[in-house]
């Protein structure tokens, strides 16, 4: 019976249509296109590449970030004005205490977080992860910072699950940015 309970809840928590949290509140803070004009503002030209790693390369991605991936192909926005590079933009989903949050992370040329957009977030509580105050946090962070909460994130109280959410994402194209561009 315990056992039964266990999966029971696990299944509940893996299920992202179901929230013991009551009715889902979705909130769109940017489309794509606003969130890309944020992060890049200069830009006059911008493109998509998309990116699909060999198996090697995911198992390169899997140790450097301590998980395991479950996409395949990867979409990275990249800019330029007048043609010098502005750097590159992933968006990306990383579930918060029951909901995936959708963010983009901006990356400079030289590998350093520029900036952390909120998408859109799908939870009742702890939106305050999509205020720069906590997003901050990230700028100038490269993939060989730890980045990591209680280490140099600050968590946001009440918002821990979407802080760590967060907090493994930008991690995530931190590192994506360093095996595909800058080839470490």
């Amino acid at each position: 019976m315990l056992g039964t309970l266990f999966w029971g809840a696990q299944a509940l928590a893996d299920d992202l249509t179901v929230s013991p949290d009551g009715p889902e509140h979705i909130k769109v803070y940017l489309s794509l296109e606003q969130a890309l004009d944020k992060v890049f503002p200069k830009a006059d030209k911008i493109w998509a590449e998309q990116w699909r790693p060999t198996s090697a390369e995911i198992h390169s991605l899997e140790i450097a970030l301590g998980w395991r991936l479950t996409e395949e192909t990867f979409v990275f926005h990249r800019a330029a004005k007048n043609g010098t590079d502005l750097g590159y933009a992933m968006v990306d989903q990383q579930r918060g205490r029951f909901k995936p949050i959708t963010f983009m992370v901006q990356v400079s040329p030289n590998g350093k977080v520029g900036r952390v957009e909120v998408m859109v977030y799908r939870e009742s509580r702890g939106d305050g992860v999509q205020r720069q105050r906590f997003l901050k946090q990230f700028r100038d962070k490269s993939a060989s910072d730890p980045i990591r909460m209680n280490r140099d994130i600050t968590v946001l109280s009440g918002a821990t699950m979407s802080s760590r959410a967060l907090t493994a994402g930008v991690k995530k194209v931190l590192t994506f940015v360093q095996k595909r561009y800058l080839h470490d």
